[in-house]
């Protein structure tokens, strides 16, 4: 039973969840180092090392063990990036 249309929802949501944990690593690697250059170091850069490599691992593992949950969460982890930096910068300048 597919999600929309009847068209492998589970295998299209696990390989999207995968592709994008996958891919938010280079992505925000560049965007740190980017900020890194414009604005100097923070501790809250430490999170955009951090995190994406968990969110890949998450995202790799829930498509291996057809695991939607933690496919998800990783998909979310790798989203929620950028803004958890930027209220951890907020709070570090304060």
């Amino acid at each position: 039973m597919g999600f929309f249309g009847g068209v492998d929802g589970l295998e299209l949501f696990l390989t999207r969840c995968l592709y994008m944990t996958v891919g938010s690593v280079p992505a925000w690697w560049g965007v740190t180092l980017f900020l890194m250059k414009e604005e100097g170091w923070h501790f809250s850069f430490l999170l955009c090392f951090v995190l994406p490599p968990i969110a890949a691992y998450l995202g790799v593992r829930g498509k291996r063990e057809i695991r939607a949950g933690l496919a998800g969460a990783g998909l979310a982890l790798a989203v929620a990036t950028l803004p958890l930096m930027f209220v951890l910068a907020s709070l570090e300048g304060a």
